[in-house]
């Protein structure tokens, strides 16, 4: 279906002549442009595209207005002359938008005049309008540039190597190609996480927090940026295919967004808004002489601008924002060599709607987040670290701020946080940090930053993402790894990708597909004794137009169990009944996911229904919200300590665990427990009175899990 225009009129512009024009820039006549809230592009533009829109945004709305009265409008070039076009009225009549069927002549200078009076709500009428803006004069092939404007992958452990493809240390079977990679989990918070190797033929992956894949597509390129939306919808973009794709809850296609005026999507971000609009963005190479800006600058470099857009949910664009009319090439950081042939000054990489709905921007190589009018365009502040030429901010107490930065998000707490790569710290560190911000004062607080680092520094990409329950997930870029750590710093959940593989972003949401469901989400098999058996059927649903067969089925504890034979199949909007089975052989209280998978070739599709059932009628009164969904081992508490300190550990089911503890050497010390234990939540004092003060480690064995710690005893 075509986009919905509010009202859209065609309209033939008579020819105009303009004479006034230079070879050095745009001489523009304006007349009356501060009586409007918006211009683009804004008046005296250099470099704009041939086939830009021309955006009018008005005080107040305009009151139903007939095509004869807008007739009264032209838009003329100084080479191209007669221009026909598109004339919409947009966001309740407060946008007057004028498309131009054919492109812009290179070089010209473009006037706009508004002529006739449009009634407007109040009664009055819009002032006489004339204003100018000069095209490019000659368009950059920005692929061309894309090796240059992606960082290549930091050095990663491209020596490890795993002799079978193992998630969450439990074996599953995925394609050959498949990217490989190690979990290790430490009660984690529920979620599905979602990311997508920067391999040169890519994977859209989302796992259960154990690590194991409960969605994948094979893609025929590198892709990126794979997240939710606020709309409940899936994005992603592919590298061969310069737009965003959007996902169904069913994993369907059912869109594609991507940059209005000529500009080719950049990779690094798309924002769906509460209101069905998208913000995104392009770099904008161009030719500069950079002989009249820096010393020995090139007369030739090609500079590479941003342009920010907002388009509305039928993706008529409302709002476009440039750095070339609000930035100067000199505001990159010191480490941004001016004088080379090629010159990237912003490099914006995140995008993000502030409290008030104005546009928070992230520009990695001015070391600056940028807060924009989201009506008026106009800059409210700039915030950046030490090395950021047009901070507006101090920071109390934090002596360097960011810098380098990605993925700029506010929270629902009213602060901020960021991945702070840290490219121009010396020495260089990276970190999670979280900021309060004081607007009025001009302050920002270091209200929180991840110091129980497992990576020390990664030079770029990476996210932030504060979770419900205020843990932290870190996406590390271009060092392989993703880690889930609790508001103190305690890791909770890594995943290190092999083979030198990395990833641009990294998120954990909440999630359900929808293309297969089922009448009970949660199978509960009440009391069973040991070396009997339970069953509970439920209804599984095929919502797709295809037909499914459930051709594998995975959980990690061997006493769940499907009853019926693979492959099961599903037709199309049809159900099958099923059952599963529980046979406990220890004493216990037992919780799994049951994972019932459509595989095809490339793809896996999994329905996820959580399990639990028990052996002793006194577990019943349990929580069951409260029992352990996986191992764990957390940090001992105190640390330091002397001489006596806590160990905790959960177990999600019945297993032989072994707790030992190790000298900085590898020398073992003692073993606390090596037992059989039932579920449930244990602690174990530890008394190192006869013990030197030093580091120690301690390692816990259960069945497959695997975790150690450090602990420092200080006499």
């Amino acid at each position: 279906m075509p986009p919905i225009i509010h009202k859209t009129y065609l309209i033939i512009f008579e020819i105009l002549l303009l004479l006034s024009f230079t070879n050095n820039g745009v001489q523009a006549q304006t007349n009356n442009i501060n009586l409007y809230e918006y211009l683009s592009p804004v008046p005296s533009a250099r470099m704009v595209m041939p086939s830009t829109c021309i955006i009018i945004r008005y005080m107040e709305s305009l009151s139903s207005t007939t095509p004869q009265t807008l007739s009264g409008i032209s838009v003329t070039g100084s080479k191209s002359g007669l221009h026909k076009g598109q004339l919409s009225l947009l966001e309740n009549n407060s946008i007057l938008s004028f498309k131009p069927f054919l492109p812009f002549d290179y070089g010209e200078k473009v006037t706009v005049e508004l002529k006739s009076k449009f009634r407007l709500t109040s009664g009055s009428y819009n002032p006489y309008l004339k204003y100018s803006f000069r095209i490019t004069n000659k368009k950059i092939n920005e692929a061309a540039l894309l090796s240059f404007l992606q960082p290549e992958p930091a050095a990663g452990p491209a020596n490890i190597r795993i002799r079978d493809r193992y998630q969450n240390n439990y074996k599953d079977t995925l394609p050959d190609d498949f990217p490989r990679y190690l979990v290790e989990y430490n009660n984690p918070s529920d979620g599905d996480i979602f990311f997508s190797p920067m391999e040169n033929s890519g994977y859209l992956i989302i796992s259960d927090k154990y690590g194991t894949p409960v969605f994948y597509r094979k893609m025929t390129s590198r892709v990126l940026d794979f997240q939710k939306q606020a709309d409940g919808n899936l994005t992603y973009i592919e590298n061969d295919n310069r737009k965003y794709i959007v996902l169904n809850s069913k994993y369907e296609i059912t869109d594609s967004v991507q940059m209005r005026n000529g500009y080719t999507t950049d990779f690094h971000e798309l924002r769906v808004l509460d209101n069905g609009h998208y913000l995104l963005m392009a770099n904008d190479p161009e030719i500069v002489g950079m002989d009249t800006v820096v010393a020995g600058g090139n007369p030739n470099a090609i500079v590479t601008g941003l342009v920010l857009q907002e388009l509305d949910e039928h993706k008529n664009l409302i709002f476009q924002w440039r750095s070339w009319d609000h930035f100067d090439i000199t505001d990159a950081t010191y480490d941004i060599n001016l004088t080379d042939n090629i010159i990237d000054y912003v490099h914006a990489n995140a995008i993000e709607t502030d409290y008030d709905g104005n546009i928070l921007l992230s520009s990695r190589h001015m070391d600056e987040i940028t807060k924009i009018n989201r009506i008026t365009g106009d800059i409210m502040w700039r915030w950046g670290g030490i090395y950021c030429k047009n901070n507006q901010f101090t920071f109390l107490n934090d002596s360097t701020g960011f810098s380098h930065q990605h993925c700029i998000r506010r929270l629902p707490n009213g602060n901020y946080t960021i991945f702070d790569n840290g490219n121009l710290h010396s020495p260089k560190y990276s970190r999670a940090v979280e900021y309060s911000m004081d607007e009025g004062n001009r302050t920002v607080t270091l209200v929180w930053e991840n110091t129980n680092m497992p990576v020390s520094y990664t030079i770029a990409m990476g996210s932030t993402q504060r979770l419900s329950n205020q843990n932290t997930f870190i996406g590390w870029g271009t060092t392989p790894k993703v880690t889930e750590v609790a508001p103190d710093g305690t890791e909770l959940f890594s995943l290190t990708l092999f083979d030198n593989t990395y990833c641009y972003r990294a998120f954990k949401y909440s999630w359900d597909q929808s293309l297969l469901t089922s009448d009970k989400d949660t199978l509960h098999f009440g009391v069973v004794p040991i070396g009997q058996s339970g069953t509970v059927s439920f209804t599984l649903t095929n919502n797709s137009s295809n037909t499914v067969e459930i051709n594998s089925v995975f959980n990690r504890n061997s006493v769940f169990s499907l009853q019926q034979p693979l492959p099961v199949v599903i037709s199309s909007q049809g159900t099958v009944n099923l059952s599963a089975d529980f046979n406990p052989d220890t004493a216990g209280i037992y919780s799994d996911d049951l994972h019932l998978r459509w595989e095809t070739n490339g793809q896996r599709i999994a329905k996820e229904i959580h399990l639990s059932g028990t052996t002793e009628p006194t577990y019943l009164n349990a929580d069951d919200s409260q029992l352990p969904t996986g191992f764990s081992l957390s940090q001992n508490y105190p640390n330091p300590f002397n001489p006596v300190s806590t160990i905790k550990y959960s177990l999600p089911h019945s297993s032989k665990v072994k707790l030992q503890v190790f000298d900085i050497l590898g020398n073992m010390i003692t073993t606390p427990v090596n037992k059989q234990q039932s579920a449930g939540r244990y602690e174990v004092k530890f008394n190192g009175s006869n013990l030197s003060s030093g580091i120690y480690f301690y390692r816990m064995r259960a069945g497959s899990f695997v975790a150690t710690r450090k602990m420092i005893l200080l006499r």
